[in-house]
């Protein structure tokens, strides 16, 4: 149902709006090809995001935005942590323009001056430009993947650790993959970063996609995990507004505030009035429209898995925990490059397993947040491709 003001009551998955929006999604290829790769959802806006926006825009609200202090980012960004089990301070709170601008900062100015950073992988592949962009060294930590789900490799980064690198960069829950870390791996991370004095900087901004699978904060596992941790959010996903360029810090270790202080306005500005109020807004009022998403997306996981299954492929991928992506193992079709292979045979355009780290070589990371009609037709054609080169 649409509103007398144009605003969609409930998400609507609509392929031809997702068009029509002319972003990256659906304007990377020509039409023909099914465009499952970019991290963007195809159901429309929010209704409280889209309303704050539009009042925005009516209000002219195109200049700079507010200071930190003033802003009420950090108060919802408040509330939406203690909702997720974490108090944080409003003070403690640094808007930025997004989740890797915040990472950055994190890396140069509150680890140890020019040591390496752990990133265990695969992981968000930006990850793996954020830290030589830095000018620290990436060193990757491939997760250990197996029957009893995602694990992070302890033991490789106690050696890490050890061997002079002075922070881990996290994605939790893991994109790609879709795992979500438990508190036990969390606690023992906690365990080896206060050990040798690091630092654990948690992208978490895929938190609010899960699928009943309980989420800790990093931060929020132990006095000893807060001590050293640097929390990095932002409304973006979950909300699909990843243009309105609004992120979040939350500082929970002693001196990471003054420290904040010491940072050049340059390197951390660039967040929109117009984000700021859509963030607001989706962390205050977006929660009915979330749940509603999540279902759908849990509908659609459910899809992915069916279709494989029934195919007889069902051992190619796992139903994720959390996030909307499916992370398929076509090493034994093609272990180097699936994606270009599939985007030059099918035409079906997935995210290449080898950007998110040498791990992830001969995966394809596949976006099922789109219509039932997008989403089957291109697992068929995937399957059809799969299937085709095994019998031949």
């Amino acid at each position: 149902m649409v509103t007398s003001s144009g605003i969609a009551e409930a998400p609507v998955w609509d392929l031809e709006r997702a068009i029509g929006r002319r972003c990256k999604r659906w304007s990377t290829y020509p039409r023909d090809v099914l465009d499952l790769g970019v991290a963007e959802m195809d159901v429309s806006a929010c209704p409280p995001v889209l309303e704050a926006v539009r009042d925005a825009v009516a209000a002219e609200a195109f200049g700079y935005p507010v200071p930190d202090a003033v802003s009420p980012v950090p108060r919802a960004t408040t509330g939406w942590l203690r909702g997720q089990g974490l108090e944080v301070d409003e003070s403690a709170i640094r808007i930025v323009p997004d989740v890797m601008r915040g990472i950055g900062v994190a890396i140069r100015y509150l680890t140890r001056p020019g040591s390496p950073v752990l990133v265990p992988t695969p992981t968000y592949s930006r990850f793996l430009e954020v830290v030589p962009a830095a000018g620290r060294e990436c060193r990757e930590i491939p997760l250990l993947i197996g029957p009893n789900g995602c694990q992070l490799d302890l033991d490789a980064i106690e050696d890490g650790l050890r061997n002079g690198a002075g922070s881990v960069l996290l994605c939790n829950p893991v994109n790609p993959l879709g795992a979500v870390l438990e508190r036990g791996q969390l606690s023992a991370l906690a365990g080896l970063a206060d050990r040798f004095g690091a630092r654990v900087i948690a992208d978490e901004v895929h938190a609010p996609i899960r699928y009943g699978v309980p989420f800790v904060p990093y931060a929020a596992v132990s006095e000893q995990s807060r001590a050293h941790a640097v929390t990095v959010t932002s409304a973006t996903k979950a909300w699909n507004v990843p243009g309105l360029r609004t992120a979040m810090v939350a500082l929970t270790a002693a001196g990471d505030v003054e420290a904040w202080g010491g940072v050049r306005h340059v390197e951390t500005s660039g967040a929109t009035p117009l984000g700021m109020v859509a963030t607001v807004a989706a962390l205050e009022h977006g929660g009915p429209w979330l749940v509603d998403v999540v279902s759908t997306l849990r509908s659609r996981r459910q899809m992915v898995y069916d279709r494989l299954s029934d195919a007889g492929l069902d051992g190619i991928s796992q139903p994720p925990d959390a996030t909307y992506f499916a992370w398929l193992d076509l090493r034994a079709w093609d272990s180097r490059t699936p994606a270009a292979r599939l985007l030059e045979t099918v035409g079906v355009a997935l995210g290449e397993g080898a950007q998110y780290g040498a791990a992830g070589a001969g995966f394809v990371r596949l976006n099922f947040a789109t219509g039932t009609a997008q989403l089957a037709r291109a697992l068929d054609l995937v399957v059809e491709a799969v299937r085709r080169e095994n019998a031949a």
